[in-house]
C-alpha cells in the first residue's frame, strides 16, 4: 500500500479500521457493504471501485496485516536447523496473538479459508526453499520437500483453527514447543 495513491491509502485505512470496529460488535455475515461504508464515511460507489465484495476486501485486509508484519519481523531466511523451525512458529504465533480478534472474528464465520490461503502464501516457498536446502546439505528429510512443506502448512493451519475454536486450548508456549519436536522429528 506504500506506493498507493495518499486518498486511497486513507480509504482503506479508514475502511480497515471501521471493518475492526463492526468485527468486535457483529459477525461478518451481519456486516453490509453499505454500512462499512457509511461507518468509514467512503461512497459506496468508491469502494466497489476497489473491491468486487466484502469477501475480497476482508481478505485484503488479511493480507494488509501480514504484509506489514512481514516488513517489521526480523526475516528467518538466514538461519538453519532448529533456529529456523524455532523462529518460523515464533512469528506464525506472534501474528496470531497480535491479531486475535481480528483472526478470531473472521474465524467464526466463513473467511476460515482464506485466512488459511493467506497462512500459506506466506510461509510456502520460504518453507520449501529452506527444505531443498536443508535436503542438499545432506540433513536426512523424512520426505521429500515438497511433501514436507505441505505436511508443515497443513498441521499449522490445523493446529490454528483448533487454538482459536478449542474451549481449553494449550498455552501458545507449550503449543510452539510441541509442535518444534513434531517439525524436528521430520527433518532430523
Amino acid at each position: 500500500m506504500s506506493g498507493t495513491d495518499l486518498r486511497i491509502q486513507k480509504t482503506y485505512m479508514a475502511l480497515t479500521r471501521e471493518f475492526i470496529e463492526l468485527l468486535k460488535v457483529k459477525s461478518f455475515e451481519q456486516i453490509t457493504v453499505k454500512e462499512l461504508c457509511d461507518a468509514a464515511m467512503v461512497r459506496t460507489a468508491t469502494f466497489y471501485n476497489h473491491f468486487s465484495d466484502k469477501y475480497e476486501f476482508a481478505d485484503f485486509v488479511i493480507r494488509d496485516v501480514l504484509q506489514r508484519y512481514h516488513k517489521d519481523e526480523k526475516r528467518t531466511k538466514e538461519l538453519s536447523g532448529p533456529e529456523y523451525y524455532e523462529r518460523l512458529l515464533d512469528d506464525a504465533f506472534t501474528l496470531l496473538e497480535s491479531n486475535t480478534d481480528l483472526i478470531r472474528s473472521l474465524a467464526s464465520d466463513s473467511m476460515l479459508w482464506s485466512i488459511s490461503e493467506v497462512i500459506r502464501s506466506s510461509v510456502h516457498d520460504e518453507l520449501l526453499d529452506h527444505l531443498t536446502q536443508d535436503q542438499k546439505s545432506g540433513r536426512d528429510l523424512a520426505a521429500q520437500p515438497e511433501l514436507l512443506t505441505e505436511f508443515i502448512i497443513g498441521a499449522l493451519e490445523q493446529v490454528v483453527r483448533w487454538w482459536f475454536t478449542a474451549p481449553e486450548p494449550i498455552l501458545p508456549e507449550a503449543l510452539k514447543k510441541q509442535m518444534l519436536g513434531s517439525i524436528l522429528r521430520l527433518v532430523a
